[in-house]
């Protein structure tokens, strides 16, 4: 369970490292509540902000075939279900139901609780993607006791 992440009740955010800092937590949470899909971005000073929306799950985040992989668990039986489905391509041969097109500034990444400010969120994931633009497909994974969101960053 050490690979895994939880907030506080509140939406993981992602944004550019660089401009972080201007998250302001519950002043700026107002803006993410507008995010009524699994994942919406909004606009911060005019930065890109990624708001991983529905309700907070458990995350873990993925490198998986060039893609990173943050899986999101809705349900599941146990840790070790889940962790056993991600040594294969768990999103073989499901049809995405969300896409979201991005154009950062950076490839530095940092994934983090919204409730609190940068500089105070206690849980903060740096991701490193290979290009500045990128493409965010969303997949629902429901078999047998398992439910996933899965977001790939390509």
């Amino acid at each position: 369970m050490n690979n895994w992440i939880e907030t506080s009740g509140s939406p993981f955010v992602i944004v550019e490292q660089q401009y972080a800092h201007q998250w302001k937590g519950q002043e700026n949470y107002n803006a993410i509540c507008s995010v009524t899909d699994y994942l919406g971005k909004i606009y911060i000073d005019n930065h890109v902000l990624l708001v991983m929306g529905d309700e907070p799950m458990a995350t873990r985040i993925v490198n998986k075939d060039g893609a990173i992989l943050i899986i999101r668990w809705k349900y599941a039986p146990d840790y070790l279900t889940v962790e056993k489905l991600l040594e294969n391509d768990i999103v073989n041969g499901i049809e995405p139901i969300e896409e979201v097109e991005v154009k950062w500034d950076s490839t530095e990444l940092v994934l983090f609780d919204s409730l609190s400010p940068y500089c105070e969120a206690s849980v903060k994931v740096f991701l490193s993607l290979q290009k500045t633009s990128c493409i965010i497909k969303t997949y629902l994974y429901q078999k047998d006791e398992v439910s996933l969101i899965i977001h790939s960053i390509q």
